[in-house]
Order: structure tokens, then sequence, then C-alpha cells
């Protein structure tokens, strides 16, 4: 089996080519269970286009009898799994997906050409660290919900992401009960914080001030004393963070971090709007994020949790919001071993293709179409589009 496996990887093109045949040309596989194998041969033919470890251990237990375990480690990363081709290969099918080794740097084509139809779904919250009461603390609300909503709004027009804000879990069992909570399972969990400067090792700065800049800071002091002007609160430094969780794992996957100033403003018992040049500078902020988060994630694989077990397969957190719809498939996989481990003899004892039977907004229900009996029932499992 393995002389045949390897037969088969040599004669499979590069892992990680880019290819421009239209679906029309492209020869899928009526069987599922070739399906699953032609994705699983891609892995290992990605795999062995990288680095590789082997590590072997062996011991004799209490009967004085030998064992050994090896362990075939990778350093490839998918970046996505969605099938540009399916190509014949000596003896089976094999497809060309896009993978990358450690170290690789992304390709903007690759990453546009693997653009998918689906959305990824996140809770987007607010939060203030900064200690403020009164009319400071209603300044940083008004602030915050204006970075949320401008974050927000940019980020969904691209059709990219879709946001809801978390819901609260009521403090008891009955309330719970009562009110039928339903608990957050979005695939992700977005936060934008506003901390006190010096946080994260952060320190805003600001250009030395001239000579002339504070003799008219010094005028303008003595002016508004003599004529007893209302008194202004100084610029207040902080920092704006957004961070992207994971939300089944709770694994930081994407954070930024930016210092701003809050400008001087006048004390009154009335609100006032925001300054209009802290809001220029929020939307410079906001845009930078959009930036960054499209250029990472737009090379991750779109992967949904597989959260439990139903009688028609498993409940996976991605749903009509996301873009999946009844019909699609997916392959599950268990991150603890794939694709790190793809290249070890019971890789495929980690592999399964399914289908969506029925999904509502949030959640789908799948079902499997090929793989090992012993599919999702203990690890980290995901389903991916490809």
């Amino acid at each position: 089996m393995r002389t045949r496996l390897i037969s088969l990887l040599l004669a499979l093109p590069l892992a990680g080519a880019v290819t421009t045949a239209r679906a029309a040309d492209s020869l899928l596989p009526a069987e599922p269970k070739k399906r699953l194998e032609a994705l699983q041969h891609a892995l290992v033919s990605a795999a062995m286009e990288g680095q590789t470890r082997v590590r072997n251990a062996a011991w004799v237990d209490d009967s004085g009898k030998l064992h050994e375990n090896t362990r075939i480690t990778s350093d490839m990363k998918v970046r996505n799994l969605r099938v540009l081709n399916y190509l014949t290969v000596e003896e089976g099918v094999s497809a060309a997906i896009v993978a990358e080794s450690r170290g690789a740097t992304p390709d903007d084509e690759v990453c546009r050409a693997n653009q998918q139809r689906y959305r990824r779904e996140a809770t987007l919250d607010i939060a203030l660290r900064i200690a403020a009461s009164g009319a400071d603390q209603a300044y940083w609300q008004a602030f915050l919900q204006q970075a949320r909503a401008r974050f927000a709004a940019q980020a969904s027009a691209g059709r990219k992401w879709s946001f809801a804000p978390s819901v609260k879990m009521p403090a008891t069992n009955y309330e719970r009960q009562l009110t039928g909570f339903v608990p957050d399972v979005a695939p992700y969990q977005m936060q934008i914080e506003v901390l006190p400067a010096g946080a994260l090792g952060i320190e805003p700065a600001r250009p030395a001030k001239s000579r002339e800049q504070r003799a008219a800071e010094t005028l303008k002091a003595a002016k508004d004393y003599v004529f007893d002007e209302p008194k202004k609160l100084a610029p207040v430094p902080f920092v704006l963070r957004l961070s992207v969780v994971e939300r089944m794992s709770q694994r930081l996957l994407w954070q930024d971090a930016v210092p701003l100033f809050f400008p001087e403003q006048q004390i009154t018992h009335t609100s006032q709007p925001l300054p209009t040049g802290l809001l220029t500078e929020l939307d410079r902020v906001v845009a930078r994020w959009q930036r960054s988060l499209d250029g990472d994630f737009g090379c991750r694989p779109q992967t949904f949790n597989v959260m439990q077990e139903s009688k028609q397969g498993w409940v996976i957190n991605g749903g009509q919001v996301a873009g999946l719809a009844v019909g699609d498939q997916l392959l599950m996989m268990n991150r603890e071993q794939v694709p790190a481990r793809i290249l070890e003899p019971d890789s495929g004892e980690h592999l399964a293709l399914v289908e969506v039977v029925s999904v509502s907004d949030g959640r789908a229900v799948v079902r499997k179409l090929a793989g090992a009996a012993g599919a999702g029932r203990s690890g980290d499992w995901v389903a991916t589009p490809f």
C-alpha cells in the first residue's frame, strides 16, 4: 500500500499550484469515497512537498512485549481546501488544492482565486477598560459605539463577514429556561476595546512642540483665565484594540492595537458630539483593520466547528447566514491530526466527506457520505467547504 501511495504521489503536480481549468473541464468523481480519497491524496502530496519530522519511540511493557510508536509531522498549512480541479493520476484521482509550507508568503492572486461564497460569522462587542465616570464614561461609550458601527459597516460591505452582538446569558438556570436562552455559536468572537495608555507597551507619541507653539498655548491659557473661559479637559491618550478569537477553542487568531488621543474638550453639563478629528482618526484605524483582516483571513480556510452529534449526523455552527445550503459538501477533519499528521498511516481515520441535509440561520446538520466509522467521536473536528 505504501509503495502504491508513493508512486501515486510522484505523479502529482506541485502542491499549491493554481489550476485554471473550468469546472466543466474537471473530472468529478461520482462516488463520495473517491472524492474523499482525492482530497486525502492532495493533502499527502502537499505535505510531501514541505518539511517533515519523524519521531520514533519504543518501550517494553511489564510482560516483556516491545511497543513502537512512530509520529510523522509536517509543517504544511492548508490555505484553502477548495478544489480547483480534480486530477486523473495513475491508479486513481487526486485534487488540486492550495497549501503552503511554514514561512511561505501568501500569494495575493492565489488568495483572490480561492475566494468562496461563504461568509464568516462573528459576534462583535465593545469594552471600556479605562476607569471613567459620569460625563467621561458617556464620551467613551459613544466613541466605542461609533467604532463598532463603523467597523461593522465597512467589514460587512465586502460580504465576507456577518456580525451580531453577543447574547447575554441570564444569571440563573430558571431565567435561561424562562427566556428560552440560546447561547452564541458563531465561529468567531470579535471585541473592540479602549485600553489605558501604556497597555501592551504601546505609548502614544506626539511630536515635540516648537517654542512658538508653547508660547501660544501659554498666552491662550492666560487669556482664558482673564476672561473666565470654561475649563477644558486635557487630551487623553489611550489604546484602541481589535481582537479576533475562535469561539470553541478560544485561540487568539488576530489582534491589532493602535495608540490614539481623545482631544481636548470643554467641561459641560450637556452631551456634546464627538470631536471631528477623533472620528477621522477612527475611520483611518477602521480602514487599516479591514485591509489587514482581508489580507489575513482571505487565505485562511473557512471552517465550521462540529458541535454535537444528531440523528442524521452532526450539527455544525454555520448556516444560512454563512451561505451554507442543503446539498453542500464539506470535508470534515480532526484538527488534532490533520493536516499536521496527514503522513501517518492512520490519517484516513481522521477525515470524512459530509453533506448538508438541513440548515437554519446559524446551524446546519450534516451527514456522512464517506469516511471512517469513528469520525467525529473524539478530537477537535471541523467541517470546511471545498
